[in-house]
This record gives structure tokens, sequence and C-alpha cells, in this order.
């Protein structure tokens, strides 16, 4: 079933964790309970991977619900408001990858994630008789790879799902058709171009004005439109793009603070500085720091 989006309220989630792999249980009573159609949504900036182990569970995507049951794999943007309902009794198991944006960004073959993924598109594999696409032990080893902190392995873990990715995509050539139409396709078109041109430009001097141009609206539409799926301002979404960029660069690279300013699209360090403080109550020097004792 399929309702209208609950959008005023999502929940913009400031993860900050990187890449990452893990798994929920749901336990569920005989009598259904909990339904947590009253959790709210929620919106990050990861790309996000679901697989059922076991039981049932839906995702309700901006309004848009996908059933999904033991073997099935689900790649959607995060961007778009979402979150997790009806679980079935007595128990529900399924595994969850989140990749950053600015990691996808970083690939080769990025286009084709971004092209799709951030229209909004929910890429859904069913997996063939006796043939799982990915299963439990991968999402425990992508867990065990970034826990354990090795360049090496954490590399690996994300070169495989990028490749899981890229074989959803290419498996599932008419995902959208099969998850039916998208709740409001004219709010969603705008929102993805808007998502579009602000991650591939948040890095340059970019305005509110520059975004709409970009999408063919005005500064008000766009604004109003945006902020109503996605639970956040335009401009506190560029913010938010180049936070995560400047946390990248703060903990994968030995770049001077002022060249991470620069490089994550703050311009000056003086408004890195701002910005951190802002929202994360320290400098980025000090977020540096307790990044290399964790």
């Amino acid at each position: 079933m399929t309702r209208p989006p609950a959008v005023g309220g999502a929940r913009f989630e400031d993860y900050g964790h990187g890449l990452s792999a893990f798994t929920f249980r749901r336990h569920v009573d005989s009598h259904g309970e909990p339904d947590l159609r009253d959790s709210g949504f929620h919106t990050h900036l990861e790309i996000e991977i679901h697989l059922v182990e076991s039981g049932e569970i839906t995702l309700d995507c901006a309004g848009l619900e996908v059933r999904l049951v033991p073997g099935d794999v689900l790649a959607f943007w995060g961007g778009v408001p979402h979150r997790d309902v009806d679980p079935k009794p007595p128990l529900t198991v399924y595994h969850v990858a989140q990749v950053p944006i600015v990691n996808v960004l970083a690939w080769a073959s990025s286009a084709p994630v971004l092209g799709r993924l951030l229209d909004g598109e929910l890429v859904k594999l069913v997996p063939s008789p006796g043939q799982l696409a990915v299963s439990g032990l991968d999402f425990a080893r992508w867990s065990a790879d970034v826990a354990g902190r090795d360049p090496h392995l954490m590399m690996a873990a994300e070169m495989e799902l990028h490749a899981l990715l890229l074989r959803l995509l290419h498996h599932t050539p008419g995902a959208a058709a099969t998850v039916g139409p998208r709740v409001n396709r004219a709010a969603a078109n705008v929102v993805a171009n808007a998502i579009r041109y602000v991650t591939r430009h948040f890095g340059e001097h970019i305005t509110v004005d520059d975004v709409a141009r970009a999408v063919g609206r005005n500064r008000d539409h766009l604004t109003t439109t945006f902020q109503a799926v996605c639970g956040i301002t335009v401009k506190g979404y560029v913010v938010r793009l180049r936070l995560a960029e400047a946390r990248r660069l703060l903990t994968a690279t030995d770049l001077p603070i002022r060249a991470v300013g620069h490089r994550s699209g703050f311009g000056s360090t003086a408004r890195l500085y701002e910005a951190f403080r802002s929202h994360y109550g320290m400098t980025p020097a000090m977020y540096r720091r307790q990044a290399l004792i964790r």
C-alpha cells in the first residue's frame, strides 16, 4: 500500500561514521507489535543497501512502501526520507550497509550509481532460486573490516560494496517500474536535480540561486520543495556535504586545516571553524585528534 509521504518532519541524521555495515534484529510478538510506523522518517548523506536474512520488513521511502523478504536486496539514496515499518513475527533480521556520498563521488564509475540512485530510484533485486546476490556473511565481513580500521581491508570493503551496487544496477534495468511510481514525481525530480547539482559542485562557491537556476526553478519554489522533501534547507544541505568532505579529509589525509577548508568548499579556515563549532561543538583540529584516538 502506498500512502502520501509524511515529508514535513523528516529527520536529518548526520552519522559521520563513514563506511559502515551493521545488523538489525526486530523482535515482534504474536500480535504483530511493533509496527514502527510512528518512528518517523529520516534522511542522511549515504547510499544505503539492505539485505533481509530472515522474517520480513517493509521500507517506506517517502510514502512508497517496498516489501523485503529473505534474500531481497535493496539499494537507495539516503537523501530520500525513509523508515522501516511492519516487521513480521517472531523475528526479523536484516543487514544494512551505508556508503557516504563523498566516497561514491570518488569512484571512477560513479555516474551509473549516482545517475539512478540520486533520482530517487529504489533498486530492488530478487535473487534467483538458490542463488543470493549477497549474504549476511558479507555484511559481517564488511563490519569487521571497518571496525578493524585497517586501510587495506577498508578499501577492500568499499570496493566490494561498489561492485555490488554496479551489479544491482546492471541486473535491474526496470527496477523503477517494478516497485511502482514515485509519489509526487514533480517534487521528487526537482529535489533529485538539486541534490545532483549540489553533490557535484559543493566544493565550489555556489549559492541557492545557482542551484535554482540549475534545476530551472525560482528560488522560492526550490527552497520550499527541497525543505519539504528533505527536512533541511538547500544551504544546510550544501553545508552538510562540505562538512562530510571536511571530516573525510581530516581523518583520511594529512592536509593542513587551511587546505581542508578550501578543498571541502568552505573557502576559508574561518568558515570551516564556524561550521565545525556549530555542528560538532569543536574545532576541526580537535575533531582530527579525536578521530586519531578512536
